[in-house]
């Protein structure tokens, strides 16, 4: 199997359309899938099939903000061994770091789960990176997100948590059920997609915090992870490698090397999956590099270097090519937008 999600988050979302009156085989067309297949304890299904049925409930629905309330409806149980471990955590920087390392297991591979920190605003959190292709691109924004905030509010045993989002394309008609959720900081059509809360609340200590536990939740979570990625496509795997790596990108023959193919047959499949190993390289590079740049104190010489090029003025031309902007044109106007939401 390659990028899936767990069943049970299309179960929750099964269970609220039918609430509504949606007829189950109506969000059921064209999967192959039925409810007894997704009851299955444990099981995961195809991004593609998943895609498919969140496309069948927005429509059954006729509620473009269904997947905030699908989050809303996902408490700790929903998230299993995971949603134990962030119980475990001594602290939401804790919970974070859990959820970006083992992300796929929530999200498969498709979606991409990293850390955010603005050292103006004092701020950490997440970004979330969905492919431009995906059909579904604004549900899995909007319940990732929802989810997010349903799980760091039970952690804290509080409905009110100072969560700021912003998302990556037009303002909603009615923004009435994300202000609900998520209070008045909420931002649309931003170039990135982000979740934060305030950096003194990652240090507060958890009711529930468990070392023990953690440690034999967190052994457990990498074992999934684990089984996840050998079940993974080779551009899949190919990012997951490229990510862990960072600074230290291997090329091509390395990779293919590295994932146990020969140079032919890694570049055939890669093809099959209508990549390229550049493009996946320049992905995950490009992913690195805005992560530094919103760090001040690096420089544009220092990122260019950590991020493997050989020097700073091919990284501004790969960076150009990316985003149509320099680094530190593209730093210059993130501080901007940071600056004019504190405002």
């Amino acid at each position: 199997m390659g990028s899936s999600i767990p069943s049970q988050y299309l179960l929750v979302l099964v269970a609220l359309a039918v609430e509504r009156g949606c007829a189950p085989a109506a969000l059921f067309l064209n999967t192959g899938l039925n409810l007894d297949t997704l009851s299955n304890a444990g099981s995961r299904v195809e991004e593609t099939q998943a895609d498919q049925i969140i496309a069948n409930a927005l429509t059954a629905t006729g509620d473009p903000s269904l997947g905030l309330t699908v989050g809303q409806q996902l408490n700790l149980g929903a998230h299993a061994v995971i949603g134990q471990t962030f119980l475990a955590c001594a602290n939401l920087m804790e919970v974070l770091d859990t959820l970006v390392r083992y992300g796929p297991l929530l999200t498969g591979w498709q979606a991409r789960i990293d850390h955010y920190m603005d050292p103006i605003t004092k701020r950490i959190g997440l970004t979330l990176r969905v492919p431009s292709s995906s059909p579904s691109i604004r549900f899995t924004h909007e319940a990732i997100f929802s989810a997010a905030q349903k799980t760091l509010s039970d952690l804290l045993q509080t409905p009110n948590v100072d969560v700021e989002v912003s998302f990556p394309y037009e303002t909603p008609h009615d923004t009435t059920a994300f202000k609900a959720i998520f209070g008045n900081n909420v931002h649309f059509n931003t170039a990135d997609a982000a979740l934060s809360i305030p950096q003194a609340l990652t240090a507060r200590p958890l009711p529930t915090s468990n070392p023990t536990l953690r440690s034999l939740y967190d052994a457990e979570c990498a074992r999934l992870l684990a089984d996840l990625s050998d079940n993974a496509n080779c551009g899949e795997r190919t990012l997951a490698a490229l990510d862990k790596l960072e600074g230290q990108y291997p090329g091509l023959d390395q990779m293919a090397s590295m994932l146990n193919l020969s140079t032919r047959t890694y570049r055939r499949r890669l093809q099959e999956e209508s990549t390229s190993f550049q493009e996946l390289l320049d992905s995950v590079r490009f992913k690195h590099a805005t992560q530094r740049l919103r760090h001040p104190e690096l420089s544009v010489d220092r990122i260019a270097q950590q991020l493997g090029f050989s020097d700073v003025s091919n990284f501004r031309r790969a960076f150009i090519q990316w985003t149509g902007e320099s680094p530190a044109q593209w730093r210059k106007n993130q501080h901007g937008t940071a600056s004019q939401k504190d405002h």
